[in-house]
């Protein structure tokens, strides 16, 4: 069995616009065939428009955000679910007054050098 959770898994290290944590992933679970992330927005800070292969689902766990998905742009908020086919563009803004709070899953999983880049910080020694 295989838990994990922010205080042991990678994560994208010390930046301003944005925190997430790899929680099941390549270099974790090798074989797995999805992806799960957990990530975190200031107030007024956006994840950056990107793409990748895998496609891609967000879940709203609280806060108020712009959604877009090439040109489309959507308000989400908590309770949301956002479907995102491989291979397009798309980020997400927080556009309320407290964290924007999302996990994110994909499959296939990304690959050991993708999280290598993304998510380069180790996981905090547990005491």
């Amino acid at each position: 069995m295989h838990i994990f959770n922010k205080a042991n898994s990678r994560d994208t290290g010390d930046l301003e616009i944005l925190t997430s944590h790899m929680l099941i992933g390549s270099r974790n679970v090798g074989n797995a065939g999805i992806s799960i992330q957990v990530s975190s927005i200031p107030v007024g800070s956006e994840q950056p428009l990107h793409r990748h292969a895998p496609e891609q689902c967000y879940y709203i766990i609280r806060g108020t955000g712009l959604m877009v998905i090439e040109e489309e742009r959507e308000t989400v908020n908590t309770g949301d679910a956002i479907y995102v086919p491989g291979d397009t563009m798309h980020g997400i803004k927080n556009t309320g007054s407290e964290v924007l709070e999302y996990l994110t899953a994909n499959a296939p999983a990304f690959d050991a050098q993708y999280e290598d880049r993304l998510w380069p910080g180790h996981p905090h020694k547990q005491k």
